[in-house]
């Protein structure tokens, strides 16, 4: 059976599992889902399985999920696979139940119209943000209507004026304008009964003048009488029927009512697309521009060989050395790079073992296992960080990159120890010398010189910039603005970058967007109990799931499935009381530092399969040292989370 065969049967079952998914009982569950939630979960069904068996490659499954959610679950997805989001007939019968005897039908519609066009825009619709919408868009419409009144108002009571001004005296006029200027809105009776009270207080102060008041007064209402006031008094009634609209829609029993309308959120298409540019993916993009940097002009492989020089040629120190290296590397750069990089530094020292040396191995083994524990130790050092980061910004927490690494770095290097320890006990080494040579020496060009400035100044503000007011995600713009305007990197250099791991870090974004914004995340987490459940225990248990998916899948995909999901949990559970915001940052870290801790087989990472393919690691070694450096990570995670937690490090 040759490999498109197997691919055709591969996407078959996964369109299969992912399609039967309509007909699970969910209500017989507990967790009752409307349409678009169920196709919410056929999305996440496919992408898990696509992930998994990579009929295609897993970047492209991505686009996919990004496709299918802007085609299928969005604002903007086909008319006809657009659900209705709210009961619009039941809201248009609400607001004209509401509103006050003669109120015109133009208005209504109006009103309604406004409140469409408002709540299509609104993400996690329900009962209170519908009925916010009604309220502020009557709320709108009657202070428009009151200004119109009002300068209506103000017309009529110049016209007023102008006629009192040759009517009456000086001083009766000027009170008359005092009176007439109190009131907001005018009519012609308030206008009379205006003229008549402040002529009758004139003529308390000076009787023998009364008989002449009069007849002006009298004069001056004749003229009133005969202008024209109908667009006041249209202007007046609309206002004030408004009104009461407004007072009679903000009752008890309107919210009642709007709480028992069925809600259907969809995704917002503008959202969807913005996976693609999100702040996150811009801090990834960042560390590519300067990984891309720094291999161009050399900066990594003279770094190397000026960190190891001093671990001087002790097989054991040396060995040591090259993960120190290699974890440094990965911190900043993508794993893969990082450990293809330091395997052909090392390709040459292989050959100086002997071939019966076990120590081959574990030089070969080192690289990966450095390369994927070195990730952890920064935001940008690997998309489950970064992905990690995503869901705590969805939930108005955040860690910044300096604080990152504060726990991040002391991490990695507690498990390069162990690791260091673990490989020289697995494959002791026989030889008695090593030497590294590695040649060249850093370039002095001016390009070459920007790109260190940059490096250093973009690091610095990584781990500083909170000081200042700068976040990661703002920092990230420095190199690519830098390198773009000094042709550091050019377009050629642009080609070859990993838009693939951007892509596949925008996927699991928009998985988690689907979860979030169709509120199925919610509802599911609400037929859980979470709340009665211990933060720990929860954690456990999510880590060890997570190291499972992570040991046979991609790092990326699992931290994508698994961080909305727990994100929302989080979420709950804090809304419960039975966790706090520090609390769910500890879990979502720790979702993160599991999901780059899967690296027992030759598939759980490229840097894995980059070693087992040079031929100097068995599978069975790698799968050892794997597992138990898996599981003493996991437990070491648990183990900092509750630290972090006792000294209260996220607040």
């Amino acid at each position: 059976m040759n490999s498109t065969t197997k691919n055709l049967i591969k996407i078959l079952i996964v369109l299969l599992v992912s399609g039967s998914t309509f007909l699970l009982p969910f209500e017989a569950w507990g967790v009752p889902i409307n349409p678009i939630q169920a196709r919410v979960v056929a999305l996440f069904v496919m992408a898990a399985l696509m992930w998994i068996l990579e009929p295609i490659p897993i970047w492209t499954t991505s686009v996919l999920v990004i496709t299918i959610a802007l085609l299928c679950l969005s604002s903007g997805s086909f008319s006809f696979a657009r659900p209705t989001v709210y009961d619009v007939k039941a809201v248009e019968k609400i607001v004209k139940t509401a509103a006050a005897p003669g109120l015109e039908s133009a208005v209504v519609e109006d009103v309604m119209t406004a409140v469409k066009k408002r709540l299509g825009k609104k993400s996690n619709l329900d009962a209170n943000e519908i009925y916010t919408s009604v309220d502020y868009v009557l709320l709108n419409h009657s202070d428009k209507a009151k200004k119109a009144a009002v300068k209506a108002s103000r017309e009529l009571s110049e016209a007023v004026m102008n006629e009192a001004g040759a009517a009456l005296s000086a001083p009766v006029a000027e009170a008359l304008r005092l009176r007439l200027a109190a009131k907001p809105i005018l009519s012609k009776t308030e206008v009379d009964t205006s003229i008549a009270y402040v002529v009758d207080e004139v003529a308390k102060a000076a009787p023998d003048q009364q008989a002449a008041l009069q007849a002006a007064a009298m004069g001056l209402q004749s003229k009133v009488n005969a202008m024209d006031t109908a667009a006041l008094d249209k202007a007046a009634d609309k206002y004030a029927k408004l009104e009461a609209t407004c007072n009679a829609f903000e009752s008890d029993a309107t919210r009642e009512q709007l709480k028992k309308m069925p809600i259907v959120n969809v995704i917002q298409a503008k959202n969807a697309m913005a996976t693609f540019a999100d702040p996150i993916i811009i801090l990834f993009l960042g560390g590519f521009f300067l990984a891309a940097a720094a291999t161009k002009y050399r900066l990594d492989i003279n770094l190397a060989r000026w960190l190891i020089k001093p671990f001087g040629t002790k097989p054991a120190n040396v060995l040591l050395g090259l993960m120190v290296v290699t974890a440094l590397f990965s911190m900043f750069m993508s794993n893969t790079a990082t450990a293809a990089m330091m395997l052909a530094i090392l390709a040459p020292v292989l050959s100086l073992f002997a071939p019966e040396d076990r120590g081959r191995a574990a030089f070969a083994l080192c690289i990966p296992v450095a390369a994927n524990i070195g990730g952890i130790g920064t935001p940008i050092g690997t998309p489950p960080n970064a992905i990690a980061l995503k869901a705590m910004a969805d939930m108005g927490l955040s860690v910044d990159f300096g604080k990152w690494m504060v726990f991040g770095v002391p991490f990695v290097i507690v498990m390069l120890l162990i690791a260091w320890a673990l490989l020289r006990v697995m494959f002791p080494i026989q030889q008695k010398e090593l030497k590294l040579e590695m040649g060249g020496k850093f370039l002095k060009t001016p390009k070459a010189i920007v790109v260190y400035v940059t490096f250093v100044v973009s690091v610095l503000l990584w781990v500083f910039g909170g000081s200042v007011g700068l976040d990661s995600n703002t920092v990230a713009i420095i190199p690519i603005a830098v390198f773009s305007a000094t042709q550091v990197i050019t377009k050629d250099d642009l080609k070859k970058m990993s838009w693939d791991v951007l892509w596949l870090v925008a996927g699991g974004f928009a998985l988690g967007l689907a979860l979030q914004e169709t509120n199925l995340a919610k509802d599911m987490i609400n037929a859980i109990p979470f709340a009665s459940w211990d933060p720990m225990l929860l954690m456990v248990g999510v880590g060890f799931i997570c190291l499972f998916m992570a040991t046979f899948m991609s790092h990326t995909a699992t931290a994508s499935l698994l961080m909305p999901i727990m994100g929302a949990v989080a979420g709950s559970m804090i809304s419960a009381g039975a966790m706090d915001n520090p609390g769910a940052i500890g879990l979502l870290v720790a979702v993160a530092f599991c999901s780059s801790l899967g690296m027992a087989l030759p598939i759980s990472t490229p840097p894995n399969a980059l070693a087992y393919a040079t031929g100097l690691v068995e599978s069975k070694g790698m799968a050892i040292s794997g597992t138990i450096l898996c599981l003493i990570g996991v437990v070491l995670t648990f183990l900092l989370m509750h630290f972090l937690a006792a000294v209260h490090f996220f607040g």
